[in-house]
């Protein structure tokens, strides 16, 4: 009878091994497939953050040239406003000076 306790020992050894293997094996295949999932991932969000980036860019882009348009248009608006009213006031300063240099 002890032998045959020592042959199930045994037995029951060589299925721990097997399992202990197996269970090895599962573990670096799990790890593998996450890491390679963790690389789709991070590959993907690197990819969409490229995609916001140029996105917020174009998007800065046009409201700076909307903006500098404006205010160019402003500017240009101020400085024809600007001669309008010095050209009404230019008959008026060629009588003073006129006058000061006649007295």
């Amino acid at each position: 009878m002890s032998i045959e306790y020592i042959k199930q020992i045994r037995e029951q050894e060589e299925r721990a091994g097997i399992i202990r293997h197996d269970g090895l094996a599962e573990s670096k295949r799990i790890i593998n497939a996450a890491i390679d999932e963790a690389v789709i991932i991070v590959n993907k969000a690197q990819t969409e953050a490229l995609i916001l980036h140029k996105d917020a860019l174009a998007k800065a882009n046009e409201e700076a040239a909307a903006d500098y348009d404006k205010t160019l248009s402003h500017v240009k608006w101020e400085c024809e406003m600007l001669l309008t009213s010095a050209e009404k006031k230019l008959d008026k300063a060629v009588s003073v000076i006129v006058e000061r240099l006649l007295d």
